[in-house]
């Protein structure tokens, strides 16, 4: 199936002038690129992160795809470069495409544009500019290739209520519970719709103390799995090995995790996408955003498809605040005969 896609999809590139091609994990996106780009003699890559661009240099390598002809760049360097010296400009990871980005790349309405992704843009402005630059003309989904490329899958999300022990310090000296401040936060945003409380509401409710107890409980008993959080701080607490900007021995840990020396990582966005374990078969996400486009990419990372194998992902969740309804958006698109809510408890 693998192959099938990739020659798909790269026939259907050839075919027009721009597109985007929506295309699930484990399919050789990547590689997928690399075909387009052979066909042309000038090529600029954007890509967003390290992770990503080391991707293209190892499917380089591996499949010995010419590459001399290929300029990288970053999403945020993009603006030094003229697109129309090029003779082709490939989008990876086109979501973390800013607005920003893409107004720049308006100006150059006659380049031979691809956006690559397994989790398009599906909201706002950077859907707008997608379907204005670089219409979707190839599409397969996640579900569709489970039992091929992906294994089959369950989503458990664990469902607990907020703690009521007042113990979160104030700076008056005063406490509150967990439960008091995700009210509070919410009220506020509710009656003022301002941006900066819809901010401190999530970070009360990602940040929830209640949540992290859970999440400890939660990982002592898992085994080999990805821990996702939230913070460099939430990750350093946890006990386990971490992987974040602010760890020297991020790299080390990666490594060590993918060899299997250690069973367990923490990490906070930074390997939710460009990076395969093969045998990785649990993740958990301790705070899930109302964007499906993030769920997917933590998910994807513990699907590789090994036969007889099935992977686990544990959300977990606060009862009777707005998360609830983050959490349901966020897994929107996938199955719901996959997903399972658990009441839990401390």
């Amino acid at each position: 199936m693998r192959e099938l896609i990739q020659e798909e999809a790269v026939e259907k590139a050839l075919q027009n002038h721009r597109g985007a091609l929506s295309l699930p994990m484990r399919s050789g996106k990547t590689l997928v690129g690399l075909k387009i780009a052979s066909n042309f003699e000038k090529v600029l890559v954007v890509y967003p992160n390290v992770s990503i661009k080391q991707s293209w240099l190892d499917d380089i390598a591996k499949f010995n795809m010419p590459s001399e002809h290929i300029v990288f760049t970053t999403y945020l360097s993009l603006g030094k470069y003229h697109l129309s010296v090029y003779d082709c400009v490939i989008l990876d990871e086109v979501q973390d495409c800013s607005i920003r980005t893409w107004e720049y790349i308006s100006n150059f309405p006659n380049v031979r544009l691809y956006a690559l992704s397994g989790t398009m843009p599906n909201k706002g402005d950077k859907l707008v500019y997608l379907k204005q630059l670089c219409p979707i003309i190839y599409h397969k989904s996640l579900d569709e290739t489970v039992g091929h490329l992906q294994k089959d899958y369950k989503i458990y999300v664990h469902m607990l209520e907020p703690s009521s022990v007042n113990d979160i310090p104030l700076s008056s000296g005063k406490r509150w519970s967990d439960a008091a401040r995700i009210r509070f936060w919410d009220n506020k945003y509710t009656f003022t719709r301002n941006f900066k409380d819809m901010l401190q509401l999530i970070r009360a409710i990602s940040d929830s103390p209640t949540k992290y107890k859970y999440l400890k409980k939660l990982i002592s008993t898992m085994g080999r799995g990805l821990v996702f959080v939230e913070t460099s701080k939430q990750a350093d607490e946890l006990g386990i090995p971490t992987y974040h900007t602010k760890n020297k021995d991020s790299k080390m840990n990666l490594e060590n995790f993918q060899d299997g020396s250690v069973d367990q990582l923490a990490t906070i966005n930074q390997l939710k996408a460009g990076i395969t374990f093969p045998d990785l078969n649990k993740c958990v996400i301790l705070h899930c955003y109302s964007s499906n486009n993030k769920a997917s990419q933590k998910l994807g990372r513990c699907l590789n498809y090994v036969e007889g194998e099935n992977a686990e992902v544990h959300i977990i969740c606060l009862k009777g605040t707005r998360d609830e309804q983050w959490v349901a958006s966020g897994l929107a698109e996938f199955d719901k005969t996959k997903i399972v809510y658990e009441n839990v408890h401390l």
